[in-house]
């Protein structure tokens, strides 16, 4: 009886929701939790694959990724595909989403919240992105972070899907007896430089790591003398190329994708690696791979007649020195928006801004640049800090700021942080809309 009203209050909630203009993607596990403690280890036990897809940057595109793949091949499926990560909204997938043929779960999991949720369930395989520095007030240094996932996930029976070019993702394998890994090959594709190394020591002996080859960031191929190394994939990109669009070959098989930002081939990686692991041959995930585009900020894009935007979230300074070099790909003028918040969702700490290299605007044609978000005005620092010549609005409504860069002829090159996503997307797709 507690499970059925449960369920039935919790799908209340979301129409509820959805009447007054919200997405209700927490709502209904929030209110489903506090009057069945037990309804998602109930209902997840009824599921034969689990997928988890967690790391700092790039778990949305890549649970997106495999989950329309599977949806494209008529695979049912439970995702929460709306963003919701933590607890409350992976319930509500369970929830809204569960039927008597759905045999697998993608479940995106903010990396913050996986000791909680595996006390309710434990997934069959786990796929993890990359660790950077990000929110840290939250997960603390990366070393704690990584440290407390081993600990929630060891002696579970997990299969781990590692990226072998990451060493702090790749430190998890001490966490279970089946571990398998993704990456990519030297000289692939040559990737912007960047002076932020977050992995420089050894996780067994404290030494300096060596470092064969740096694709970005502590992102490559290394080894110690203690004998820590990056592991041989199994599976592996040997090139790719953008055009602007990611066309890449994984062992010996080409995907031509839909998506930009040459991160993304990590992003797509990853997704392949699940998919091939859950079963589908090339032919299968390419039917997906080739029609998936972003709706969710991630690297979304959008034109009417000349004018053209594209919008990517960026959290932490990896996401932002990753968004920064999209922008310095595209030729001639842009327009930049840069949204800031320090909401819980967001992170206190703003202080990763000076991390980032934003002096690489320096470099571009800009005709302006918008700042906003309630912290708008440390955004406005940190450019003036960086000798940006180019003029800086400060218009802290973050809607009123989207709307501004459709003054401008100029390409805009929107970068919102979490909670300052949904309201320039929301306002990008009025723009647009509107001009059509």
């Amino acid at each position: 009886m507690r499970h059925w009203t449960a369920t039935r209050l919790a799908k209340l909630a979301r129409s509820a929701s959805r009447a007054v203009g919200k997405k209700g993607t927490d709502l209904p596990g929030q209110i489903a939790r506090k009057v069945d403690k037990n309804i998602l280890k109930n209902l997840a036990s009824k599921v034969d694959e689990i997928v988890f897809i967690s790391g700092t940057n790039g778990k949305t595109t890549t649970s997106n990724l495999i989950g329309h793949t599977l949806k494209k091949n008529d695979i049912d499926i439970i995702h929460n595909n709306e963003g919701a990560n933590m607890a409350a909204g992976i319930t509500s997938a369970f929830i809204l989403q569960n039927t008597a043929n759905t045999k697998i779960a993608v479940i995106e999991i903010d990396e913050g919240s996986i000791p909680r949720v595996l006390k309710e369930m434990t997934p069959t395989m786990m796929v993890f992105t990359n660790f950077f520095r990000d929110q840290m007030d939250r997960f603390g240094e990366i070393d704690i972070m990584v440290n407390n996932i081993a600990k929630a996930i060891e002696n579970k029976g997990i299969k781990l899907l590692l990226n072998a070019d990451d060493p702090f993702v790749s430190r998890l394998k001490i966490a279970s007896d089946t571990v398998l890994y993704y990456g990519i090959e030297k000289n692939a594709h040559q990737f912007e430089q960047s002076t932020m190394n977050e992995s420089k020591y050894c996780p067994n002996c404290g030494k300096l790591l060596h470092y064969d080859y740096i694709h970005y960031n502590q992102i490559g191929h290394y080894h110690c003398a203690c004998g820590f190394k990056r592991e041989q994939p199994k599976y592996e990109i040997s090139e790719f190329t953008l055009s602007p669009f990611i066309n890449m070959v994984v062992n010996e098989t080409t995907m031509n994708m839909k998506i930009a930002g040459d991160f993304n081939a990590y992003n797509s990686l990853a997704a392949y690696t699940v998919l091939r692991e859950l079963g589908l041959e090339d032919d299968l995930i390419r039917k997906g791979f080739e029609t998936y585009t972003s709706q969710n900020g991630r690297m979304q894009y959008f034109k009417h007649g000349e004018k053209e935007a594209m919008i990517n979230l960026a959290k932490n300074p990896a996401g932002m020195n990753a968004s920064l070099s999209v922008g310095e790909e595209i030729e001639g003028s842009k327009v930049y928006v840069l949204g800031l918040n320090d909401n819980p969702a967001d992170g206190r700490d703003t202080s990763w801004i000076y991390d980032a290299d934003f002096e690489k605007l320096s470099r571009q044609t800009i005709e302006a640049i918008i700042v906003t978000g309630n912290r708008a005005e440390e955004l406005h620092l940190r450019l003036k800090l960086a000798e940006i010549t180019a003029p800086i609005i400060v218009e802290k409504d973050i809607h009123k700021a989207s709307a501004l860069t459709m003054n401008y002829a100029s390409f805009t090159v929107a970068i919102p942080n979490y909670t300052s996503l949904a309201p320039m997307l929301d306002q990008l797709n009025r723009s647009f809309g509107e001009a059509n």
